[in-house]
Order: C-alpha cells, then sequence, then structure tokens
C-alpha cells in the first residue's frame, strides 16, 4: 500500500470513527465482542492481534479462520504472509552489511546490481542503496504483473528508453521525490546476496531470526509447515464476496529444486519487500527487538547505534509529512496524540500492521487475512479500531 494514499485515508478513517468510549474498562468477553463485530462490518475472515508493553503481553486473541472452506480455525500461531512489513527484516539485513563494512548507503546500486540502474532523463545522477530504502530511487512499481518482474525492468541495456520513462521511472530526478517503489526494494534481495554469499532467505533466518529467537518464519514456503499458513483471501466487490487468493508461490523453491537458483541473480524473487512469513507471537519478539534498539533478550546486538539511528531517521525529502525512513516509518495519526513507529503492510487481501511507543514501550500489531476494499476507508479501519480498543482498555490511564 502507497504510503500517502495510506496518510490521506487514514485521517479520513480517524475522522469517520471516533475512538472507544472510556466509561468503564469492558470484559475480555466484550473486548472480544467488538472485534469480532467490526471483522463481519469490514468483511475480515481472520484476525490476529497482540498488545504489549515492556515484554509483557497485556492482550493476545485470534479470531475467525485459518482457513473458511476447511472450517480450519485461526490460532494466534498461524503463520500469515505479512507483506510490506517484511520491508524491517530487509533494512536491518542492509544495516549489518553496512556496519561490516561489505555495504554502503551511498553506494551506487548500478555496481551492486551488475547492470546499469540510471533514470534515463538523469543518467549522470547515481541511484543509491539509500535511495531503494526510503522509496526516493524515482523508481516505479507500474502495474499488474509487472509489480515483482525481475530487476532487469531497470537495465538500461535491455528496456528501451520510452518503455522505461512509462513504466519504470516518475518525472522527477532521483534523491528529489518520494513514491513507494516494491520493486526498488526487490533488488536488496540480489544485493544482499552478493554482498554476504549467503542466500537471500538463508542470510534473514541465520542473521535476524535466529539471534531473535524467532522459530517457525521465513521466505523459503518449503522451510514452514503448510498446515499454519493462513489463507488469504481478497475482496470482489462485483460479487459481494471473499475470494481465496495464492499467496504462497513456490518460485525460488522450485528453482532450488532443480539446482537452477543463482545466488546474486535470484534473491529478488523471495520478495524482500513482502514475503516475510510469521506468526503473531514471532512477529512481537521482531516488534520488541526493533523497539529495543535491535539488541535481541539475550542481549546480541544486531546493528550498531549508529545503524540504529539511520534506520529511523527520516529520508524523504520532497514529502517529509510521510516521515520514511529506511525500510520502516513513523506514524502519528494511528493513536491520537502518540508518535509510533513501525510499518504497515497490504496484500493478496491481506492487511496489517506493527507499531510501538518508543518512549512508553508498549506496541501492538494486528494482522487480517482479508478486508473489504469498496471504500477506501475500510483498508484500515479494522486495525485502526482494534488498535485503540486496545490502547483504551489496556493502557490509557483512567480519568
Amino acid at each position: 500500500m502507497k504510503l500517502k494514499s495510506f496518510s490521506v485515508f487514514l485521517l479520513a478513517a480517524l475522522l469517520a470513527f471516533p475512538t472507544v468510549g472510556r466509561a468503564q474498562r469492558l470484559t475480555g468477553a466484550q473486548v472480544a465482542d467488538s472485534i469480532r463485530s467490526w471483522m463481519e462490518e469490514c468483511r475480515t475472515m481472520g484476525l490476529a492481534t497482540v498488545l504489549f508493553k515492556g515484554n509483557d503481553i497485556l492482550y493476545q486473541n485470534a479470531f475467525g479462520w485459518r482457513d473458511r472452506k476447511g472450517g480450519d480455525k485461526l490460532e494466534v500461531t498461524d503463520i500469515f504472509k505479512i507483506a510490506s512489513m517484511s520491508k524491517s527484516f530487509s533494512a536491518v539485513s542492509i544495516m549489518q552489511l553496512v556496519d561490516e563494512g561489505k555495504l554502503s548507503l551511498e553506494d551506487d546500486v548500478s555496481d551492486l546490481m551488475g547492470f546499469p540502474v540510471r533514470h534515463p532523463k538523469w543518467p549522470d545522477i547515481p541511484i543509491t542503496l539509500r535511495m531503494l530504502l526510503s522509496h526516493t530511487s524515482s523508481m516505479k512499481d507500474g502495474t499488474g504483473n509487472a509489480r515483482y518482474w525481475s530487476p532487469a525492468w531497470v537495465d538500461t541495456t535491455l528496456t528501451p528508453v520510452d518503455s522505461m520513462l512509462r513504466r519504470a521511472f516518475y518525472d522527477y530526478a532521483p534523491g528529489q521525490g518520494y513514491n513507494y517503489c516494491n520493486r526498488g526494494f526487490n533488488m536488496l534481495g540480489n544485493i544482499i546476496e552478493r554482498a554476504s554469499g549467503e542466500r537471500f532467505d538463508e542470510y534473514v533466518r541465520h542473521h535476524i531470526l535466529d539471534p531473535v529467537g524467532v522459530g517457525v518464519a521465513g521466505y523459503n514456503v518449503d522451510s514452514l509447515d503448510a498446515g499454519r499458513l493462513v489463507t488469504m483471501y481478497g475482496y470482489n466487490k462485483s460479487e459481494d464476496k471473499l475470494l481465496r487468493n495464492n499467496a504462497y508461490v513456490r518460485k525460488n523453491e522450485k528453482k532450488l529444486e532443480e539446482g537452477t537458483y543463482v545466488i546474486g541473480e535470484d534473491g529478488w524473487a523471495w520478495s524482500p519487500t513482502g514475503g516475510m512469513k510469521i506468526s503473531l507471537p514471532d512477529l512481537t519478539k521482531w516488534l520488541m527487538c526493533l523497539r529495543d534498539s535491535c539488541i535481541t533478550a539475550s542481549g546480541e546486538r544486531l546493528i550498531s547505534a549508529k545503524s540504529y539511528r539511520r534506520l529511523w531517521t527520516h529520508v524523504t525529502p520532497a514529502d517529509p509529512g510521510t516521515e520514511y525512513c529506511l525500510g520502516v516509518r513513523t506514524e502519528t495519526r494511528m493513536i491520537a496524540g502518540k508518535t509510533l513507529q513501525g510499518h504497515t503492510g497490504s496484500l493478496h487481501g491481506y492487511k496489517g500492521c506493527m507499531f510501538f511507543e518508543p518512549t512508553e514501550g508498549w506496541g501492538f500489531i494486528c494482522l487480517c487475512s482479508s478486508t473489504k476494499l469498496d471504500k477506501i476507508n475500510e483498508v484500515y479501519k479494522i486495525y485502526y479500531k482494534v488498535a485503540n480498543l486496545l490502547y483504551e482498555q489496556y493502557l490509557k490511564p483512567t480519568e
């Protein structure tokens, strides 16, 4: 989901849907009933959510179905594909390699990818690694299936200039504007592989998931328990019903079976922009780690203090209100008076968010396997209302 769209329409959602009243605390059953009613209203097939403060879980629950057709109820340990919330894993991986001196944020992506990556109108301006991480590269996603094609779509030796200007780039120089670009983020998979010598999915497993203590999670479908994968559902407006989406395509898994996988060329197809698959409890461990300066519960520092500061430094020059950093962002509209840090995600019908409040040490996650899309406010309404409900009931001081 593009961040500009999120900013505009979340503001509309905030105005349209007031926060829950605080006349009295609700019981756990009443909280659950409220969430179920919003799920029905927003056509949400399955929802898992958590609220924590410090290391304590204040609320955690799962509602609805992992797979409606099979009659399988959703459990908190079931595995969601979390879409753009995955970007935080890719960004921290890059910062680890920066700390090791294998990469620099100012590196020319052309050198890192092994082919020219240049805006045809501004060929003398390098597109840097920092620009990919912050969506300021001037590159464009395009439409339809083209969104997740090979990085060759910006190879100036392969793509005609007219086509590239129309489908691959915006009409501004690199570094001079912000537009959300999943394609650019997928290129990070190749870059991480080239810099580390490891397959992208294995790099994230060894250098992030294992140190954080995450159990069953990752980009490789074959490494997961297929029976725990949450079915995603997209809303079909013309039929007014939810249809199953195939969110777990085995692209690189097939290459591994065939022995055709090439490190440094195929990393993009793990979808570093949105391909992480993880359960609510394990994602909670990751969000706590992000909150705690990327220091794990065992005391291991994933990135340096300098890199952590850079991770959360706003980059977007043309529209600073978007407050995008390096694969993560801040949010001031979700809960009134609170500045939150984290990311949202939207893909294959899935909608979700993970945010923490850095000064007070609490955070929340909401994962939805489907959301009605005929009205834009519905995209955000479900997790906006859940977040405010949990904050009101479990954190907000009694007046």
